[in-house]
């Protein structure tokens, strides 16, 4: 595997973790109904709910997007090395 893909691969699965940590605490705050409300007024309820799905929506997407990166960069990978064992096997010897 290239340099580069090396260091991308390392970027992915940090920012993977990274999400993951960011999404444990939204699953956190929504089962310990943790949001951030005063109890004032119903519009502050839902301004604050609308906020706390929201950050989870975003953690979500880029979760994902890292996990794209990383399919993405071991899927390459793999289909080089088998090229590369198909074209080894078939070579005349």
């Amino acid at each position: 595997m290239s340099r580069p893909r090396q260091i991308v691969l390392v970027l992915a699965n940090l920012g993977a973790g990274y999400c993951l940590y960011l999404l444990a605490g939204f699953l956190r705050i929504m089962a310990d109904n943790g949001l951030p409300w005063d109890g004032s007024a119903p519009r502050e309820h839902y301004l604050a709910v609308g906020e706390a799905y929201s950050r989870g929506f975003v953690v979500g997407f880029f979760f994902c997007f890292c996990l794209a990166i990383i399919a993405f960069i071991v899927g390459s990978w793999y289909e080089k090395s088998v090229k590369r064992r198909r074209a080894a096997a078939e070579a005349p010897a």
